[in-house]
């Protein structure tokens, strides 16, 4: 096995932000109001790591308003989808109080 292979994976690999966004624009156009929170959540998180806090608080606050608008009485309600999205690790649990504790600076809670 050579060096370039070694240990990086499919899953690994991040895509690139703008298709992350097409994701996220395309799932909410779909009703998939769950997965297009987990895609703004992932792209909030990747943004304000490249130091693009604007775009951080639009996608934050763009999570925190989907996740306010879908259930959340049960586990159930709350579990992610998945547990990887955009190359971003997602909480197991992810609602609105957890969006707010992780990305409260940005999205003014």
């Amino acid at each position: 096995m050579s060096s370039e292979d070694s240990s990086v994976f499919p899953a690994d690999i991040q895509p690139a932000l703008r298709d992350v966004i097409a994701d996220f624009e395309h799932e909410l156009a779909s009703g998939h109001r769950r997965e297009a929170a987990e895609l703004a959540y992932a792209i909030a998180v990747r943004t304000q790591a490249e130091g693009r806090v604007r775009d951080a608080a639009e996608y934050g606050k763009k999570c925190l308003a989907l996740l306010e608008e879908l259930p959340s009485k049960t586990i159930d309600d709350v579990t992610s989808t998945r547990t990887k999205v955009a190359g971003v690790l997602l909480p197991e649990l992810l609602h609105d109080g957890v969006v707010r504790a992780r990305l409260g600076h940005l999205v003014g809670s």
